[in-house]
């Protein structure tokens, strides 16, 4: 099981907006490097505030070697696909072929709704533009001409470039199965268009389940991807006390969230080694990837502690 980091990307911009200490994104970036482990970032624009994802990726492209870079999760449909394409491709390239998009169409609240406003979308059309977009990609990376119509644009015999770094371009996770709700339009989007499936809020025994699942939906779709990723994102915080890990934990996500925080599935919450059960349990159920939120402003320290006292019990970690 790979493990990765997400950047604090939202807590800088919370401490400020107009003068993010952006350098502690760049430090956990070098850190995570130096360690064998993978970076990942968020999406929002006007709901939850954050550096933005991709120009953020980019930039880690060029503090690091081996990271892969990935979003969890990216929203494609807040914004139009031909530009997207260009943007993942490029990224790709800057990357050398280490990044991988898990993808979502976002939660059903207000604040959501009303993102999808401002950056003039659809909120109720979001699943198929999401789907939409991914078909798109797949047809521009292909590097052949393409002639479609979408919603809202149109492509007459056109490529783009640059192409991404391999044929087969950025692995695409799919969302489906967070907090454990097996919804079979998301499981039947992996089995139509995902290289695997990305996740949060899940039990060791949801994850199983829900491999089980895709595996099922891609044999309807005749496809079969033996050992498909399944990326988890959750949370961690290292403490001697559980019950002040937990109390920290809390106060952070609400915060971070803004309430209405679901606690559903496991978390890394108090001395190192029951994180280190707790992220076991995730790679006993076939886990093959971990995205770790760090709960706290302490950000550096916590992913000091984390490289020193969990990283060495996954031996397998970057390779």
């Amino acid at each position: 099981m790979r493990l990765g980091v997400l950047l604090p990307h939202r807590s800088v911009v919370l401490q400020s907006a107009r003068r993010p200490p952006v350098e502690e994104c760049w430090q956990v970036a070098h850190m995570c490097d130096a360690a064998g482990m993978d970076i990942w970032v968020g999406d929002s624009i006007v709901a939850k505030p954050r550096l933005e994802p991709l120009t953020t990726l980019a930039y880690c492209a060029a503090l690091t070697t081996r990271a892969r870079l990935g979003t969890a999760i990216l929203l494609p449909a807040l914004r139009q696909p031909t530009v997207l394409a260009h943007a993942l491709a490029n990224l790709d390239q800057l990357c050398q072929g280490r990044l991988v998009l898990g993808l979502g169409v976002g939660w059903k609240l207000p604040a959501i709704e009303l993102e999808w406003e401002a950056c003039g979308r659809a909120h109720k059309r979001r699943v198929k533009d999401l789907e939409e977009h991914v078909i798109v990609w797949r047809k521009l990376w292909s590097g052949e001409p393409v002639t479609f119509e979408g919603n809202g644009f149109k492509l007459t015999n056109h490529t783009i470039g640059p192409l991404p770094w391999s044929e087969t371009g950025p692995p695409i996770l799919m969302t489906a199965g967070n907090r454990g709700e097996m919804i079979p339009a998301q499981l039947d989007r992996f089995g139509r268009l995902g290289d695997g499936i990305i996740t949060t809020y899940l039990t060791d025994d949801d994850c199983r389940r829900l491999r089980g699942l895709g595996d099922e939906a891609l044999a309807r779709h005749g496809r079969s991807l033996p050992g498909f990723p399944l990326c988890v994102y959750t949370t961690v915080r290292i403490e001697d006390d559980p019950a002040r890990a937990e109390a920290l934990t809390r106060d952070f996500l609400e915060k971070y969230y803004g309430g209405g925080v679901n606690y559903r599935g496991l978390m890394g919450l108090g001395p190192a080694a029951a994180v280190i059960d707790t992220l076991k349990r995730y790679e006993a159920a076939g886990v093959t990837d971990l995205c770790v939120r760090f709960a706290g402003a302490d950000q550096i320290p916590q992913l000091e502690q984390f490289i020193r006292d969990v990283v060495p019990a996954f031996a397998e970690r970057g390779s």
